[in-house]
């Protein structure tokens, strides 16, 4: 964010300023930050945007378009607590975001209904609930994968730990609260490490090489694409691995407007994880508001819940007919789950299979049914086109049921391996070795960093193998990462924190 015009408090301008002009003309002009938020929201028919950060609540609605990291983030962020989020992302210029933050006014939230700032708790389905039609496909899978790999013979009992609850700067019981992210010595270092490297909030986005790569993945994954519609069985194998690489330089970076200081490239990148891996409009709230804000808390975190029956944390409880080769076969269908199944179920208003009772992380308010239901178009067209084929007389079954198949088994293959392994080994579960108010502390002890000395492993993972920097400084794009490692590493040696490693990639998996 950057400062806020100074106000004239208590003075109402607008009917001499202002006058003649339309409120978009009025919205434009340099004086537009004396217009109150409340009035600009009438005139110009915007929905308000409330925002809570260190326990106040602010309304945001009339700086939104001033914005630099554009409308649409504070948007989707309306009327939940993002506290954590607003520190993290803004650590390069944290003294102007905040001080364009105590420049605005109040929230009102009187005059309609507000749900909690933070995702509910979850609530689990007692006994596991009736199992659904995907639950009855997902076990017929896992028995042939289990000819592979047979199950466990008795399934792990549930270990006392709750290493992420009762931290000073997450929530209280039902979300009443939340306390402020306070400062520390680890936070200044970290802060003085990106001035040191960066002049501007433009030096730390992608780079020419990172767009040149994204150029050249744009290109192989419509080559594979216009191929597997045309029924190339050598672009039909290679699809999977190029939307991975379309993915990697784009749809994370991007989630987090790490590419470009313009905020329409970051929302367009964001689709790039389409068709087969997952809907940007379900994932933004899922990723930024829940998982970035409070990771590993098993009560907040949503992605400890999407893998179910996998217990990705030890305050999961087990489910019945827990295995790895569950585990696994799920891992091949976690895409399609996140691109059909789970945006279908958040228009319907539905949980998340049978084993929760609210585990419906919502789309962005702001984003329409209409808008969200054209973006299940790409992932609608893929999942009819081979059975319209087979249809037609031009394929077998068979071959329908490959072409359908291979591309969402191997990209969910590759997803679950590249992204389950940062967060849920034991050395990040335990509690903070240090302060218990330092959430930078905790965002570095509750992450995994693999292949450290590598420059091409970041590029390929989005630069998921960097996770602990990926969680304290969200806004710098990875392609950095590599490079800032060493004084990074450094810092935390200085300040005793954990730096949970492996070696590479298969010693994490």
């Amino acid at each position: 964010m950057l400062a806020l015009p100074l106000a004239v408090e208590g003075l109402n301008l607008r009917p001499t300023l202002f006058r003649g002009l339309s409120a978009d003309e009025a919205a434009r002009s340099p004086l537009a930050p004396l217009v109150t938020d409340e009035e600009a929201r009438r005139e110009r028919g915007t929905r308000p945007i409330h925002l809570r950060i260190d326990g106040k609540w602010y309304d945001a609605t009339g700086w939104a378009d001033r914005h630099p990291g554009g409308r649409y983030v504070l948007e989707w962020a309306d009327g939940y607590d993002v506290t954590n989020a607003f520190h993290t992302i803004h650590l390069f210029g944290g003294a102007k975001a905040r001080n364009a933050l105590h420049r605005l006014p109040p929230a009102d939230l009187a005059w309609r209904e507000r749900r909690e700032a933070v995702l509910p708790p979850i609530e689990r389905v007692a006994g596991n609930g009736e199992p659904t039609g995907m639950d009855r496909f997902m076990w017929v899978g896992e028995k042939f994968v289990q000819l592979a790999s047979p199950p466990v013979a008795e399934p792990p009992e549930p270990l006392p730990v709750a290493a992420a609850e009762g931290l000073p700067w997450q929530p209280e019981a039902g979300g009443a609260a939340v306390g402020a992210v306070g400062e520390s010595a680890l936070k200044r270092d970290l802060e003085e490490l990106l001035h040191r490297h960066f002049a501007s909030p433009a030096e730390y986005k992608a780079t020419p090489e990172h767009w040149a790569r994204i150029g050249g993945a744009f290109a192989l994954w419509a080559c594979c694409l216009a191929g597997w519609t045309a029924g190339s069985l050598p672009a039909t194998l290679a699809l999977p691995f190029a939307q991975w690489l379309l993915f990697s330089p784009t749809v994370h970076e991007s989630s987090h407007s790490t590419l470009s200081t313009t905020p329409w490239v970051n929302k367009a990148a964001a689709f790039c994880g389409l068709p087969f891996i997952y809907n940007p409009y379900i994932w933004w709230p899922q990723h930024i508001v829940s998982h970035h804000q409070y990771t590993n808390d098993d009560a907040l975190d949503v992605d400890l819940h999407h893998l179910r029956p996998a217990r990705l944390h030890p305050g999961n409880e087990v489910d019945d007919g827990y295995s790895g080769a569950n585990f696994i076969f799920k891992g091949f269908f976690s895409t399609i789950g996140m691109s059909v199944l789970w945006p279908i179920r958040v228009l319907q208003r539905k949980s998340t299979g049978r084993w929760y009772e609210n585990c419906v992380t919502p789309k962005p308010e702001a984003v329409s049914d209409a808008e969200f239901a054209l973006s299940l178009l790409p992932a609608a067209f893929v999942m009819v086109w081979p059975w319209l084929r087979v249809l037609s007389g031009e394929i077998n079954a068979l071959e329908g049921f490959f072409v359908w198949w291979y591309p969402w088994a191997v990209t969910g293959a590759i997803w679950t391996v590249m992204t389950q392994v940062s967060h849920v080994q034991e050395d990040c579960q335990r509690p903070p070795t240090g302060d218990v108010d330092d959430y930078f502390r905790w965002q570095i002890e509750s992450a995994l960093d693999y292949s450290v000395g590598s420059e091409v492993v970041p590029k390929l993972t989005a630069s998921l193998s960097l996770q602990s920097m990926h969680h304290v400084m969200p806004s710098v794009c990875g392609v950095h990462f590599a490079r800032l490692y060493p004084e990074y590493k450094a810092i935390c040696e200085k300040h005793g924190v954990r730096l949970n490693t492996r070696k590479d990639l298969s010693d994490a998996w």
